[in-house]
C-alpha cells in the first residue's frame, strides 16, 4: 500500500501527513481549508477535490476529524468516501468519536468490500510532530495488519484492541481521566500556591512521587508561563467526556467521579472553552483569587 489518503488536516493531521509524506508514501489529501491544503502540498501531498474522489485513488484513506457528524459528513453522500469504496480499500479513522459512529460506517464500507479500523490517538500535536503517537486500533485484525505498516510512520506504540469500537472505548477511558486529572491538578496547584510553596517545586518532587500523573507534564509549564494556546482544547475535551458519559449509560457503568470532572470541565468550557485543557484551572483561580505565575530566580 504505497498510495494513501488524509483528510483532516488540523493540529494532529497535518503533521502525520507530513510523517506518510516523508516515509515515501504518495500522499493525496481532501480539505476545506486552504491553509492546510497548501502547506501539505508543500510538504508534498497531491490535492484531490472530493473524498469520494480520494478513496477511488488510494489504497488506504485516513481520517482525523472533531466529531462525529463530521465523520457522516465526510463518509456519506455522493462525494463522500463510501462513494468511492471498492473491495480491497482500508479507511482508517483517528477521531475520536463514539462506538456507534465506528460500527456505523464499518457496515456500510463492509457493504462495498472495505474495511475500517478505528484508531483514535494519543500523545497531542507534540507526538503527531515527533511521530511518536500511541495508537489504540479496533476492526478485523487482517485489516490492521496491513494497516500497520502504515501507522508506523505517525505512531510509536500502536495496539490492535478487539474488534470494531475496541479502539474507541480505550481512548475515551484516557480522555474522561483528563478531565478528573486535571480538574483536581488545578486544585493541588492553588492550594501549594496558597500554602506558600512554589508549584514548579511542588511539581518537581511529586513528579518523583506516587502521586504523579502524565497530565501534570502537559499543564505545569504551560500554567505557570500562562500560556494557554489550545493543543487540546477544552471543548473537544468536553465533547470526549460526555461521550465517555454515553458509553457508561451503555454498559451500566456508574461514573461518580468522572460526572465531577464533566462538570468542572463544563465550568471551564464556558469561558475558556477555545483554550488548552490546562485553562480548566482559570475558573478555581478566579475563584480563590489566585493567579498560578512562574516565579522569578
Amino acid at each position: 500500500m504505497r498510495k494513501v489518503g488524509f483528510i483532516g488536516l488540523g493540529t494532529m493531521g497535518l503533521p502525520m501527513t507530513k510523517h506518510l509524506i516523508d516515509s515515501g508514501y504518495e500522499t493525496y489529501v481532501v480539505g476545506r481549508s486552504r491553509g492546510p491544503i497548501d502547506r501539505a502540498v508543500a510538504f508534498g501531498a497531491k490535492e484531490l477535490a472530493t473524498p469520494k474522489e480520494l478513496m477511488e485513488q488510494v489504497d488506504m484513506v485516513m481520517t482525523c476529524l472533531p466529531v462525529p457528524q463530521t465523520i457522516i459528513d465526510v463518509y456519506e453522500g455522493e462525494n463522500g468516501l463510501i462513494a468511492g469504496a471498492k473491495e480491497g480499500k482500508i479507511v482508517i479513522d483517528h477521531s475520536t468519536v463514539n462506538r456507534e459512529t465506528n460500527e456505523h460506517v464499518a457496515n456500510l464500507l463492509a457493504e462495498k468490500g472495505a474495511s475500517f479500523i478505528d484508531a483514535p490517538v494519543s500523545g497531542g500535536p507534540m507526538g503527531a510532530s515527533a511521530g511518536t503517537l500511541t495508537i489504540m486500533c479496533g476492526g478485523e485484525e487482517d485489516a490492521y495488519e496491513r494497516a500497520l505498516p502504515v501507522m508506523k510512520a505517525f505512531g510509536e506504540y500502536i495496539v490492535h484492541v478487539g474488534p470494531t469500537g475496541s479502539g474507541t472505548v480505550v481512548k475515551l477511558l484516557n480522555n474522561m481521566l483528563i478531565g478528573v486529572h486535571q480538574s483536581a491538578l488545578a486544585e493541588c496547584y492553588i492550594m501549594a500556591e496558597k500554602a506558600g510553596v512554589d508549584p514548579a517545586v511542588a511539581y518537581d518532587l511529586i513528579k518523583r512521587s506516587a502521586g504523579f500523573s502524565k497530565s501534570m507534564d502537559w499543564s505545569v509549564d504551560a500554567i505557570l508561563d500562562r500560556n494557554f494556546d489550545p493543543r487540546f482544547s477544552i471543548n473537544l475535551l468536553h465533547k470526549d467526556i460526555k461521550l465517555a458519559l454515553q458509553l457508561a449509560e451503555e454498559v451500566d457503568m456508574p461514573l461518580d467521579l468522572i460526572r465531577l470532572g464533566e462538570q468542572k470541565v463544563a465550568e471551564a468550557k464556558e469561558k475558556y472553552g477555545e483554550q488548552d485543557v490546562c485553562a480548566i484551572v482559570r475558573p478555581l483561580e478566579e475563584k480563590t483569587n489566585t493567579i498560578l505565575k512562574r516565579r522569578e530566580g
